[in-house]
Parts: C-alpha cells; structure tokens; sequence
C-alpha cells in the first residue's frame, strides 16, 4: 500500500499518470482493439509483430528481430517456425554466416501483411479519434523522438 508520503512519486506534475504508465496503458488498450479485429488472421499478437518487423526490416537476422521485439533468440526462433509452417516467413541462408539466415516475408505473408495494414488503420483512428490531423501528427513525430531519445545508449 502507498502511503501519502510516496504517493506523490508516481504521478506526474498535473496529477496524471506517469508517462511511462500512460503509455503502457495506450499500448495495452490498443493491443486489445488490434487483436479484436484481427481474430481472423490466426496469428497471435506476438505472431503479428514478428510478421510486421520481418516486412519492415527485410533480411534481418534472428537475433536483431529478438531484440527489437524484446524476446530471447530462442523464443524467436519458435516464433519464425511457426510463421515459416504458415507460409509467411521464408527463411535464406547468411551468405556471410552459415550459422545464420536472414528472413524475408514469404508470398503466404502478403494477404496478413495487408489486413494487418487495415486493422492498424482502423486501430489508430479509433485511438487518435477526436484529434485534428495536426495533432496526430505532432504525436506520431513526438512518439518517434521518444523512441529515438530511449533506443540510444545510456
């Protein structure tokens, strides 16, 4: 239990939520409207974003999607069987490691890709409704510099 002398450690100025835990709350509401709409593609959040991460981020290697996607190698390598058995993900050897491959999205994961594209859409109008176009705008820039400042070293 908080007591009153800790209390003021955990809100922000205004009185609001920290942003850290404003933030994971848009994430979570937004995961659960995205994975809603998307019930028919059969694929699973975690599925979802590997398959968006492998089409943004082409020929990348397994270890740098596990780090983008905050999961160990092995938790990723499941992931890409998985998509890989669905026909989404295609798997090619490093030509420079032959331990490694690099990933690409495989003709299967062209349909996916395009629905998760619309549910995405349809995700983000619904968070951002009620904002001017402008204001959209200045989040999104704002959200990528919060992403810039924090994916740098410490």
């Amino acid at each position: 239990m908080l007591t009153m002398s800790t209390t003021h450690l955990i809100v922000e100025a205004d009185g609001g939520p920290p942003l850290a835990f404003l933030l994971a709350d848009v994430v979570r509401l937004m995961r659960r409207d995205f994975r809603a709409r998307a019930t028919g593609l059969g694929l699973t959040p975690a599925l979802s974003r590997l398959l968006f991460y492998v089409a943004r981020e082409p020929g990348s290697c397994q270890a740098e999607l596990a780090s983008l996607l905050d999961v160990t190698p092995v938790t990723l390598g499941r992931m890409v069987d998985r998509l890989v058995k669905k026909g989404y993900v295609q798997r090619q050897p490093d030509p420079a490691d032959r331990r490694a491959f690099r990933l690409y999205v495989a003709t299967g994961g062209e349909a996916p890709l395009a629905r998760m594209a619309e549910i995405a859409t349809l995700t983000s109008d619904r968070a951002t409704h009620g904002l001017p176009a402008r204001e959209r705008e200045q989040l999104h820039a704002a959200l990528l510099q919060l992403c810039s400042n924090l994916a740098g070293e410490i």
